[in-house]
């Protein structure tokens, strides 16, 4: 039974970003835009590759022969349908409400 267990370093990286985002007013706000801004650009990189290949995982396995064949999915031209935009939404609404928390950080400490 663990055997089958996995570690996904993932997790600690949403545990420290909520940690730091939870500390906000006790840190400097460069390590809370770097915060903001590394965990929203993550997720907006996480939504495009669900957006455009369809899932996280981009290769498909196959076995032929007894020997097992990963295959990338055929690139598609131009970018990908809107339409197929709803698993990929949640992941771009959150990643960009972050990246715009940051730069909006960042301009409140440098307005004149």
């Amino acid at each position: 039974m663990m055997q089958n267990m996995r570690f996904d370093w993932r997790w600690v990286a949403v545990i420290i970003v909520i940690a730091i985002i939870a500390s906000g007013s006790s840190l400097p706000w460069p390590i809370i835009a770097a915060a903001l801004g590394g965990g929203g650009g993550y997720l907006l990189y996480v939504g495009w590759q669900i957006w455009s290949n369809g899932s996280i995982a981009p290769k498909r396995v196959t076995y032929w022969r007894g020997q097992r064949i990963e295959t990338s999915p055929q690139r598609r031209s131009g970018p990908p349908p809107l339409r197929e935009i709803g698993p990929a939404l949640l992941p771009l609404l959150i990643g960009g409400a972050l990246v715009l928390a940051a730069v909006a950080l960042v301009l409140r400490q440098f307005e004149v």
